[in-house]
């Protein structure tokens, strides 16, 4: 297998990623590798005793002196945002047997293999995810300032090949990102994602994602019909690969509450999506009764 899914991961979206760790193992039997940048104590030593033989773990302090600097600068979604593109480097530069690998936000779920969208596409250096906005109730002005705001892509799910273009794109949203990946809109900068829209003008290679059903969320839901057949989930008539769970918490007393998006008109795979985070708890309960992953006050603010 030459390629590999990452993450970078705080112990208050480890819920999450348990469940995208049970997805992705649904719909390829195992079949894949899968490594993660924890950065704090407790989701790293929580995922050691889980001890998941495709989960590979890297601890916060192989960073570099510098970049753990930023951590003490940014909060910590910023921080995290920041340390993708240097995970994403360390990967392709550190393992030699990795072909291509793709970054994942811990609040993706799967219902469909992923491997099907690089398939597609085998000769694009870098695959980038538009975030399509719609609903019914935004008004065209609305979505163009949205999107002038958030860019044309968005970063939860980012592929690089190993080749020239694709480590010099690395290389320079990284440089941008440690330069500044803040969410104030003023700075004209929204995190580690509005750079990418300067990525297919810049270097050779970048490329849309052209297989359907993938990142729907809480930006486009409202375009589609939801039905199930079996275990595939369909949008209209395409399948689903993978739906973003964007904005969704998980509070103390095991309430799930989204911040991004309201309780009404939800697809009914929220429901079950809230069935496997209220299973993942228990589990994590059950090895580590200390554990906390819950919610800060800071998670619960929608900046969006």
């Amino acid at each position: 297998m030459d390629s590999a899914y990452c993450t970078i991961l705080s112990k208050t979206r480890l819920f999450q990623f348990l469940a995208l760790i049970i997805s992705l193992n649904n719909v390829t039997k195992g079949n894949f590798r899968f490594y993660v940048l924890c950065v704090d104590e407790e989701s790293y030593n929580l995922l050691k005793k889980i001890n998941w033989e495709n989960v590979h773990l890297y601890p916060e302090e192989e960073l570099e002196e510098h970049i753990l600097l930023l951590k003490k600068e940014r909060k910590i979604h910023e921080y995290c945002w920041t340390l993708k593109s240097i995970f994403l480097e360390t990967l392709l530069l550190k393992h030699g047997d990795i072909n291509r690998v793709t970054y994942m936000d811990s609040d993706l779920y799967f219902w469909g293999n992923p491997e099907v969208i690089f398939e597609k596409q085998p000769a694009c250096s870098v695959l980038l995810t538009k975030e399509e906005k719609y609903n019914p109730a935004w008004k065209k002005s609305f979505i163009k300032t949205l999107t002038k705001i958030t860019g044309k892509y968005n970063s939860g799910f980012i592929s690089f090949k190993r080749d020239q273009n694709s480590l010099a794109c690395l290389k320079w949203w990284k440089e941008k990102s440690i330069e500044s990946c803040t969410i104030l809109f003023k700075k004209q900068v929204f995190g580690d994602q509005k750079y990418l829209d300067d990525m297919p003008i810049l270097f050779s290679g970048i490329c849309d994602i052209t297989t359907p059903g993938i990142n729907i969320g809480p930006w486009n839901y409202l375009k589609y019909s939801f039905s199930q057949q079996k275990d595939i989930v369909l949008l209209d008539k395409t399948p689903l690969i993978f739906y973003h769970f964007s904005g969704v918490r998980i509070l103390e007393n095991n309430e799930v509450k989204l911040v991004h998006n309201s309780e009404s008109n939800l697809p009914f795979i929220y429901k079950m999506y809230k069935k496997v985070l209220k299973d993942v708890v228990k589990m994590v309960s059950m090895i580590d009764s200390e554990f906390d992953g819950y919610a800060t006050e800071e998670d619960l603010k929608s900046y969006w």
